[in-house]
């Protein structure tokens, strides 16, 4: 999880991909009807961008740090905050952008074909929507 962004609620992380998704597969309809509610949560885009863009490319504890790490990492927080000030200073046009940008990355980085990207994104959503319930589910039994 990114230190960066606090825990999405589950609904918003399930909103934010299937909005990229939308997106992605070009189902306009799908993504004209999400669209007032992405844009109405300006850090939900990047958020989204968070959750798929920190573990890649931040630095691991399983492995020793190499040059090649630390600019990995460095890439990733640059492109983050380049998405945070798209988000910021251009809020009514950020979001159809954002959600392209995240599913080029998968596309690119995670999938295993470029043209993969829609099943790639669909398994982040659904492992990244599991993580925000066990998160929630972990706060409220504290608050017990």
């Amino acid at each position: 999880m990114s230190p960066i962004v606090p825990s999405l609620p589950p609904h918003l992380v399930q909103l934010g991909f299937d909005y990229v998704l939308a997106v992605e597969a070009g189902d306009d309809a799908t993504a004209a009807r999400l669209a007032p509610e992405v844009e109405q949560l300006p850090g939900l885009a990047p958020g989204i961008a968070e959750l798929v863009v920190y573990p890649v490319t931040a630095l691991s504890d399983d492995s020793d740090p190499c040059a090649d790490s630390f600019v990995l990492d460095e890439v990733g927080v640059i492109y983050l905050m380049a998405i945070r000030e798209w988000a910021t200073h251009a809020p009514a046009t950020a979001a159809p952008g954002i959600a392209r940008n995240i599913a080029h990355f998968v596309g690119q980085v995670l999938a295993d074909a470029p043209t993969d990207a829609v099943q790639a994104l669909q398994a982040l959503r659904d492992e990244q929507v599991a993580r925000a319930r066990a998160v929630a589910e972990n706060v409220v039994a504290l608050h017990r």
